[in-house]
């Protein structure tokens, strides 16, 4: 099932979504200027707005829509993006130039400031401390993830289980607070977007993400030792000395040529059925399980 299949499928997901886009909009143009600018640009860089949903999927259809919740932590993910592809170098962000390249390095990381306290902003107009607790303490674990990310760069030998603690960290956090801030679990929130970052990986090594605008083997020439890469690595010594800051030329070949690809996907596709089995008792169970199997069975 496609993530627009579950919209169209879940009652009031549609408008609740058009709702969040609405405040994301209000937040970016809120004090105008070179910032307001960075951020229209990635807010019109769009996304799946996967947090947002899990935020209202895990919510009671008794309570109001989760929509200061929603923008909350959809806004930590964008400055989240802008600030790591300053770092990275990234030049494309999902087809378009990434901010940091169209307006330059500092009104790009000025606007993933704005837009990080604008965050925390939000979500303390609802006067919940507890929410604001938490949704710091998942933007704590993405620093953390991303610190653990630059310490294992260009290394091959980092266990798997390593790299499963940075997805957790990464991804898993704000998808578990998404999930917190609606009501529901963080265990499944974390669980899936380990499963989600897993299958990113695999794109990155596949070309698929063609689609999205990254460029294929972004991973590979940045030294990130992903899933796919690490399993291949240890069967191929052209990969290995790739990832290590080697030559590149022919190594995505020789990745799809083990079995990394299969394997990766199938260690994804096992913490999405784990995620699906920790919603035991939770309503509305079937919403959250359709969009576990839609971040699996993804090419983009």
């Amino acid at each position: 099932m496609s993530a627009q299949a579950t919209e169209r499928a879940v009652s009031g997901l549609a408008g609740y979504l058009a709702e969040v886009e609405d405040r994301l909009a209000d937040v970016v143009r809120a004090h105008p200027g070179l910032v307001a600018s960075v951020g229209a640009d990635a807010l019109a860089a769009g996304g799946k707005r996967l947090r947002p949903t899990l935020a209202y999927l895990s919510s009671s259809p008794d309570a109001p829509p989760p929509v200061a919740e929603g923008v909350a932590v959809e806004l930590v993910h964008m400055a989240s993006l802008i600030h790591d592809d300053i770092v990275d170098g990234a030049h494309l962000r999902r087809g378009r130039a990434a901010a940091w390249t169209a307006h330059g390095a500092a009104p790009a990381k000025a606007a993933g400031d704005h837009l990080f306290a604008a965050a925390f902003a939000t979500l303390a107009s609802n006067g919940s401390l507890e929410r604001v607790a938490a949704l710091a303490d998942a933007s704590l674990a993405l620093a953390r993830g991303e610190a653990m990310q630059r310490l294992q760069h260009r290394d091959s030998s980092i266990a798997v289980d390593a790299y499963l603690e940075r997805c957790a960290l990464k991804t898993g956090s704000l998808f578990a607070v998404a999930c917190v801030l609606g009501g529901g679990s963080a265990t499944f929130g974390r669980l899936l977007g380990i499963a989600f970052q897993i299958v990113d990986d695999v794109l990155d090594c596949t070309g698929e993400t063609v689609e999205t605008g990254k460029i294929p083997g972004t991973d590979l020439r940045d030294g990130t030792p992903t899933l796919p890469l690490l399993l291949a690595s240890r069967e191929d010594d052209v990969v290995r000395r790739a990832l290590e800051g080697g030559p590149i030329e022919g190594a995505l070949v020789r990745v799809a040529a083990t079995d990394a690809l299969e394997r990766s996907r199938a260690i994804a596709v096992e913490y999405a059925e784990r995620a699906k089995a920790s919603l035991v008792g939770t309503v509305p169970r079937e919403d959250l399980e359709a969009v576990a199997d839609a971040v699996v069975h993804r090419n983009r």
